[in-house]
């Protein structure tokens, strides 16, 4: 059976990381986690494609780029 094909992240879900990635929880990654998300953005075609923890970070990091804050309890639990 033929492995699945997975185009690459869009260059508009890239550029929306790129964009949030001063603010946190995007900001404060490990080394390990950046290359995690490196590898996901790399086989991901649309946001809705993300494991849920990455969506979160987004989320909560592009909350914070717009000067609000985001819901209490963290955004990314693992």
């Amino acid at each position: 059976m033929p492995g699945r094909v997975v185009a690459p992240a869009p260059p508009a879900l890239a550029a929306r990381f790129a964009a949030a990635a001063a603010f946190e929880p995007l900001s404060d990654l490990a080394p390990g986690d950046r290359a995690e998300l490196a590898a996901v953005l790399a086989g991901t075609a649309a946001f809705e494609d993300l494991p849920g923890r990455w969506q979160a970070a987004l989320l909560t990091a592009e909350t914070r780029a717009a000067g609000g804050e985001p819901p209490a309890g963290g955004c990314c639990g693992g």
